[in-house]
């Protein structure tokens, strides 16, 4: 198999990219971003636990508006007055007020409580939504992995084919045995099976978007695939050089999840003092206005209204108060724990992907270079078995090699971009690329 002969298949294989990509609507990694962004389940829970936090805010400042609350009833009553037995109905109304006067700080602690719940809440969708568009985009650059494993085996389909033909041909020529026409039919029907396994390999990774993307588009699902060889994919690739300090600087200042756990301390600091403020006395104002009407019942002819400053203080209460202060006192120091171990969490997750990133370069440059070899043997081995210097085995042996290095190399180039989309992610800024 001479250099022509290959220059043919890589022209023709890509062709096949560009015809297949052509005849439907196709979905690149930002319009999935988008469909998953509106249509998450994940983040539209996160939005709805927020909205529960944001409504808390307005239950906690309710406590400084007064209650009113209003009874009305009519009854019908016999009772006996200065000897006499009498009945009639009694309709009332009553008029009820309570107004907080003061609580040393209760109240604006709770409320300030919730107010950090609910930033807390916010930070809680904002990572949510790194998350989600990483899983998408790691999800997308597999499929089109699985795309280039089906260009790659299709490739070693028409090379068997082409294998199989000079093989008849020199059979029938009489200067090569049954044998080695047999093998080649054996590896085609292996590379045959190994399309069949790519596809449906790619058909199985394009279900993972479903749960992603929170709507089942059925066969509306179609990628915009990379219409270029893989070689060509690599050669293009631009690399950027990071610093590890840098980019862990950046996690710490960009990650939601540290706002989120910075909340979370606050919201835990409010919630101690309310328990403290338990210690202490409450001030409030009772008014009530009552006027009950009857006929006949005279003692049940009344109005009145009362105007009441209440002291309420809570000695003892079965140490239930020093149970909530110690409890407060727990979770401050938890929320406390948590942030120091995300701290540790986002040093190494950054260091980790920094790291997959350096090492993916690295093999990238390796794996072009095995795949430029492995043309070279090819090719090599296919004029020595022309010239009648080899055995089909060492063909098969070089062909071989060309399609792992080929299939390498694909691995490679899609675990770069999901590595530097991890990174992108770990340092907090995967949605800036939207």
């Amino acid at each position: 198999m001479n250099n022509r002969l290959l220059k043919k298949l890589s022209i023709i294989a890509s062709f096949s990219l560009v015809v297949s990509s052509s005849f439907a609507k196709d979905l690149n990694l930002e319009d999935l971003i988008i469909i998953a962004l509106k249509n998450n389940t994940n983040i539209e829970l996160s939005k709805e636990q927020s909205n529960i936090k944001k409504e808390q805010i307005n239950k906690a400042t309710s406590t400084y508006l007064p209650n009113l609350s209003l009874n009305a009833s009519t009854a019908r009553k016999d009772i006996e007055q200065q000897g006499n037995k009498i009945d009639d109905d009694v309709n009332s109304v009553a008029v009820n007020a309570n107004q907080l006067i003061y609580d040393f700080g209760k109240t604006t602690s709770n409320i300030d409580s919730s107010k950090y719940s609910y930033d807390e809440s916010k930070s809680d969708v904002k990572a949510t939504i790194s998350k989600t568009i990483f899983q998408v985009t790691s999800t997308y650059y597999d499929i089109l992995n699985k795309y280039q494993q089906i260009e790659v085996a299709k490739e070693s389909v028409k090379l068997d084919e082409l294998q199989l033909n000079q093989a008849n041909e020199y059979f029938k020529a009489g200067v090569r045995t049954k044998i080695d026409v047999t093998n080649a039919k054996l590896r085609l029907s292996n590379s045959k099976l190994k399309l069949i396994q790519a596809k449906y390999n790619l058909k199985t990774t394009e279900t993972k978007l479903v749960s992603l993307l929170g709507k089942d588009l059925g066969s509306s699902i179609n990628i915009k695939f990379h219409n270029k060889d893989i070689t060509t994919l690599v050669r293009n690739t631009e690399y950027k050089n990071y610093s590890l300090e840098k980019l862990i600087t950046l996690g710490l200042e960009k990650r939601d999840e540290i706002k989120k756990y910075k909340a979370k301390i606050q919201t835990a600091k409010e919630q101690k003092n309310v328990a403290s403020a338990d210690y202490l006395p409450r001030i409030d104002v009772d008014a009530s206005y009552t006027n009950s009407q009857s006929d006949k019942i005279t003692t049940q002819d009344i109005e009145q209204s009362s105007v009441a400053l209440n002291l309420k203080w809570n000695f003892f209460t079965g140490l239930s108060t020093v149970a909530d202060n110690k409890i407060a006192l727990s979770n401050l120091s938890s929320a406390k724990k948590q942030l120091q171990q995300q701290i540790l969490d986002i040093k190494q997750e950054v260091t980790s992907a920094y790291l997959n990133v350096k090492e993916s370069i690295d093999s990238l440059n390796i794996g072009l270079l095995n795949v430029k070899l492995a043309t070279e043997n090819l090719s090599l081995a296919d004029e020595r078995y022309k010239a009648g210097l080899n055995d089909l085995i060492e063909l098969n042996d070089a062909k071989l090699e060309y399609t792992q290095a080929k299939s390498s190399l694909v691995n490679i180039y899609y675990a770069y971009l999901t590595n530097l989309a991890n990174l992108n992610y770990t340092i907090g800024t995967i949605h800036e690329k939207i």
